[in-house]
């Protein structure tokens, strides 16, 4: 999933350097003490979008000075926490970090790529097929600078994702456990497209299909390349979110997410890849908040906004404890922002995809 952070408003990132650390960040994965305990996994890999994402962002480094920086990756929800994927490795006794993070800012100075060294490949923005442009890096206007190039918010597609892993690695062992969604980000292009021209909803299907052809071909190539034990998570329902509740793109919202995953899951089914089906999930526990022990399941626990006061610049990646809607609400609330689930919502997630894994 992806949450945008405007190029101009880099700077005002820079008050997330009081940041907790998160479960995310730099590090080596290692094997587990035993092979033999929590199903036999000795290694975690994750593939996808923000949702998936260990911590390959870091927007606290946006300036020249170093003075401020926090040096971990944040993760897209609330903090201190950790991701789905991250929870899940957890659960199974091992651990699982971003490959490489991001550090916005000056290229040369502050902005650039660094290798971190973990299996969780997934980045925040990633769509399936294309890549972020440049590499994410763009002429900005910098205060104080002058016009240099920027490294900002970037993304590999899952697609590019998967072919690092594979050059790096080759293939995958049976003792690996194979994490993989994404299709988000580009049901969101589609959804900006119609609200800016409402007659381009006629193109759903089309774009419904185009889509799980992307991830299929995805799985497949992880299949191809020796990976015997893979998990897919669908995507929840759009239109639930509070980005799109309420609003005209809601019932399209659903219908693109709800038509995909069916789409996926029928392309999948026979070939031993297993479905973790989180709308199922989401959908319960908007149904049944208390019993999963949150209070609210519709609007945002966060209020870092890049813009103060405009809801469109929401972003859970810069939020904290300190940015809470009230104490506490990253245990009560399900959605940190627009799209992304809060921190207590990835563990009740990560944990029954472990519980998935051991059952194999």
């Amino acid at each position: 999933m992806n949450t945008r952070i405007p190029r101009h408003m880099l700077l005002a990132l820079l008050a997330a350097a009081t940041l907790a650390a998160c479960g995310g960040g730099g590090g080596h994965d290692g094997p587990a003490t035993s092979q033999e305990i929590n199903g036999g996994y000795a290694q975690v890999v994750a593939f996808g979008d923000s949702l998936s994402d260990a911590g390959s962002y870091n927007p606290t480094t946006a300036d020249t000075d170093p003075s401020n920086d926090v040096p971990v990756g944040l993760i897209f929800s609330t903090k201190p926490g950790g991701t789905w994927t991250t929870y899940a490795a957890q659960a199974l006794g091992l651990t699982l970090t971003a490959k490489q993070q991001v550090n916005f800012g000056v290229v040369g100075q502050a902005g650039k790529i660094v290798q971190a060294g973990g299996l969780d490949y997934a980045e925040g923005g990633a769509m399936l097929l294309v890549d972020a442009a440049n590499g994410g890096v763009t002429n900005q206007t910098i205060p104080g600078v002058g016009t240099v190039p920027v490294q900002g918010a970037t993304a590999r597609a899952v697609s590019t994702q998967i072919t690092d892993y594979l050059a790096g690695h080759g293939g995958f062992q049976d003792s690996q456990l194979v994490l993989i969604q994404g299709g988000a980000n580009d049901f969101f292009a589609f959804l900006r497209q119609v609200a800016a021209n409402p007659s381009l909803g006629a193109n759903a299907p089309t774009t419904i299909s185009a889509t799980t052809t992307a991830m299929v071909t995805q799985i497949q190539r992880l299949r191809a390349a020796g990976a015997r034990n893979i998990i897919y998570a669908n995507l929840p329902d759009l239109g639930a979110t509070p980005q799109f509740r309420g609003t005209a793109l809601a019932g399209l919202a659903t219908t693109v997410s709800t038509q995909y995953n069916t789409a996926v899951a029928n392309a999948l089914a026979g070939t031993g890849v297993r479905v973790f089906d989180t709308q199922a999930l989401i959908g319960k526990v908007i149904a049944a908040p208390a019993s999963y022990g949150f209070v609210n399941v519709t609007t945002p626990a966060c209020t870092s906004y890049t813009t103060p006061g405009d809801p469109s610049t929401l972003t859970a990646l810069t939020c904290t404890a300190s940015t809470l809607v009230a104490s506490g609400a990253d245990q009560s609330y399900l959605f940190a922002d627009g799209v992304h689930p809060t921190a207590k919502a990835h563990l009740i997630w990560g944990n029954l995809v472990a519980e998935l894994a051991r059952a194999k």
